[in-house]
């Protein structure tokens, strides 16, 4: 058994139905959560990779806008995915993948199903409203055993 927490399978596509986890320190978080066999990395191809800002108007509207995110700009992204997880007192992720968890079964399909559910369970368990990543840490991890319980 690996000490490594980021140990896992490294197939060359992610497994149909497995949900794509936020390019975040959330994200990150809820792949350690989920635990071992419950998530895989696959290798990030050599492609353009894209943000959106979103401009949410007072009407009600919004506008998106695409853009393409720079070498610089995802090293600053993994920096600060780093930085959370170091809050959380978590070794830092490999870089270069794109992380994939296993849908828990009763999570309805689609990622904002799994992304609410988790949130909601994982804040259920706060005292208060701190939200710190060494606050949440232990939450997280028992919210996704609770979802892979059922």
């Amino acid at each position: 058994m690996s000490k490594d927490p980021w140990a896992c399978p490294e197939p060359a596509a992610a497994p149909a139905g497995w949900i794509l986890a936020t390019e975040n320190g959330w994200g990150a978080l809820a792949v350690w959560a989920a635990g071992a066999g419950n998530f895989v990395r696959v290798l990030i191809a050599d492609r353009e990779r894209h943000g959106i800002v979103v401009d949410r108007r007072a009407d009600g509207s919004e506008r998106r806008e695409l853009f393409v995110l720079t070498k610089a700009d995802l090293t600053s992204i993994d920096d600060d995915i780093d930085t959370y997880l170091a809050d959380a007192g978590l070794p830092p992720r490999p870089r270069g993948y794109d992380w994939f968890i296993r849908r828990p079964a009763h999570i309805p399909v689609g990622e904002d199903a799994f992304w609410g559910a988790l949130w909601a369970a994982a804040i259920a368990e706060l005292p208060g409203e701190t939200v710190h990543p060494l606050t949440v840490k232990g939450p997280v991890r028992e919210a996704m055993a609770r979802m892979y319980a059922c």
